[in-house]
């Protein structure tokens, strides 16, 4: 070990670049995942340096050739294991094409290290100065406003500052609830600098989850004691620790005797077999409840405007912050919010309505199940009827493929939702029961899945992964670039992409909000893709199997051999023609 607590690597100290790297590994981060430019040369040259005396010491690179998927990667590896992992971009320009994702991050709570470098700043021999004409064209004013509204830390790595503090700082806050991203810039003649630090050696604040207060607890108990329907409404409770996180939901549901609906759900937030799960609606639900209990939920029921219940209907927000400041409008109407984490506080009113009057055993089989039990009951029997229907038509639908593809996961199995349009028909139709079985993301921008799923693999190597993708999903999700990576790093998924020939949310909104106009009476030929993409097409970049399926006789056998691939370590791709409604 030298001064710095590092093996010697020949150099007379280590630069901040080294620092940077070191760090970040000695904070656990296992993957930088980098689409690499000329301002990564000084963490270039201490990467391969590090290598020779000690590859440990530094975190694995995975080359990314588009900056999209390498945020998707990184999200969908800290989904699997709740660790932020870095990603290295290119100055402003490798900034703005994380595009979307850095949304999808933000409102996913998806904690990431995003490092840019920033265009020289010096001329002549200074180590890192400028040497090319383009670092002029790539300077600007404040390179970080592009992405901080959707960070929860941004910073400038300036010397003679320690850089292990920087990383520290920015993988804290990017781990704190609400977690999120964070971004650190420096340039080349920063990284180039000689420091004297030690990786590692700051302690990260670890804010863990708080539940609500006794007072509230008792409050909350009190409530549930006295409702005969009560209902829990959530989207993320899963996302993070998800075995206990579900085991937390499910003791109270079946204690309360509540039901429990998943509203737009990132993660498998409780097991969608059971008698209590009463689907994806949460208005719906809400007409049969006498207590509603949002947790983890930012956007509650939809549409936003109108309250779902009556008045004399309590509605309970559980949340790290219920004032949802990170929306510029929140008009949710709700009656008691509390301060606090929801899994942790669903547990002590468990617990509280365990110890006195009024709670229900867990695995309870009597009366108070029964409302949900009928509804849970109801929504499979409509299910059935409706499969019946369209296997004995031929029609494959998207509820027909979602069936074939239950039919193959097993415990083993992570399934990724990117359907856009058909994501609620993915939910009703996938039986899944596992924590961490189910990944979706909670933004809006396309294009998550075929990069998550190569961060999903590399987290969980043992499980196959699954990804359900739109057309216009799949497209946003850069495949060549993506299939390259999975390929290249030894993470494989199969990839089935729902292809309706067109934007179908744009052409439902478009319905929705002109029925009788112009646009619907044509079609809405903007929302059409004609002619119909080949979208197993771009997977011939590597040696992958593909497939284009068009009939309910060739699907079964198309998946069975997607699978195969697989498990023998190749990518596969299905572009299967739905019949959308």
């Amino acid at each position: 070990m030298d001064d710095h607590g590092a093996e010697s690597t020949g150099e007379s100290e280590s630069t901040a670049a080294d620092v940077i790297l070191r760090s970040l590994r000695e904070y656990g981060v296992e993957y930088v995942f980098g689409n690499f430019g000329t301002d990564h040369t000084p963490l270039l040259e201490a990467a391969a340096r590090r290598r020779e005396a000690n590859p440990d010491a530094i975190p694995e690179f995975v080359t990314c050739p588009h900056e999209s998927g390498a945020l998707s990667a990184a999200d969908g590896y800290a989904a699997v294991t709740g660790r932020p992992q870095a990603v290295f971009v290119h100055v402003d320009v490798g900034t703005q094409n994380l595009g979307a994702m850095v949304h999808n991050a933000h409102r996913g709570d998806a904690p990431v290290f995003i490092f840019a470098g920033l265009a020289p700043i010096t001329h002549g021999e200074e180590p890192g100065a400028r040497s090319s004409g383009i670092q002029y064209i790539q300077d600007v004013y404040d390179q970080e406003a592009i992405v901080e509204q959707y960070c929860r830390w941004t910073g400038e790595y300036r010397p003679p500052a320690d850089p292990d503090e920087f990383v520290a700082r920015g993988l804290e806050l990017a781990s704190t609830p609400r977690r999120g991203p964070s971004y650190l810039t420096a340039t080349r003649e920063a990284l180039e600098t000689p420091v004297d630090s030690t990786p590692g050696s700051h302690s990260l604040t670890d804010a863990g989850p708080v539940g609500a207060d006794a007072a509230t607890v008792d409050r909350l108990a009190s409530m549930v004691r006295e409702a005969d329907a009560p209902l829990v409404v959530t989207s993320k409770l899963g996302a993070n620790r998800p075995e206990e996180s579900l085991d937390r939901l499910r003791r109270f549901a079946e204690i309360a005797g509540a039901g429990v609906v998943e509203q737009r759900p990132t993660a498998l937030n409780f097991p969608r077999t059971h008698d209590l799960h009463v689907g994806f609606d949460s208005r719906a639900a809400m007409a049969k409840a006498d207590l509603v209990v949002l947790a983890d939920a930012d956007v509650p029921w939809e549409p936003p405007s109108e309250r779902p219940v009556d008045d004399n209907v309590s509605i309970v927000h559980l949340d790290v912050d219920p004032a949802k400041p990170q929306y510029p409008l929140w008009d949710f109407e709700t009656d008691l919010a509390v301060r606090a984490d929801p899994g942790t506080t669903l547990a002590a009113v468990a617990d509280r309505l365990e110890s006195g009057a009024g709670g229900r055993e867990p695995g309870s089989d009597g009366d108070e199940w029964a409302p949900w039990r009928d509804e849970h009951d109801r929504r499979l029997t409509e299910r059935s009827e409706s499969l019946a229907e369209q296997y004995s038509g031929g029609i494959l639908s998207p509820a027909v493929l979602t069936d074939a593809i239950d039919d193959l996961v097993d415990e083993s199995t992570v399934v990724l939702n990117e359907t856009t349009t058909n994501k609620r028909t993915v939910l009703e139709h996938l039986d899944l029961e596992r924590p961490g079985s189910y990944r979706s993301p909670y933004g809006s921008g396309l294009g998550w899945a075929p990069g998550a799923a190569t961060g999903v693999k590399l987290a969980a190597p043992d499980h196959t992964v699954i990804s359900l993708v739109g057309d216009g999903s799949y497209v946003f999700g850069n495949p060549t670039a993506s299939t390259w990576t999975a390929a290249a790093h030894d993470a494989p998924s199969l990839t089935v992409v729902y292809n309706n020939s067109r934007w179908n949310a744009v052409r439902t909104s478009t319905l929705d909000q002109h029925s009788d106009g112009s646009a619907a009476a044509a079609g809405v030929p903007e929302s059409r893709f004609e002619p119909t993409l080949d979208l197993s097409h771009a997977a011939h970049v590597v040696d992958a199997q593909t497939a284009v399926v068009d009939s309910i006789d060739s699907l079964e056998p198309a998946l069975r051999e997607g699978l195969d691939a697989v498990e023998r370590g190749d990518p596969a791709v299905l572009d299967v023609r739905v019949e959308q409604e």
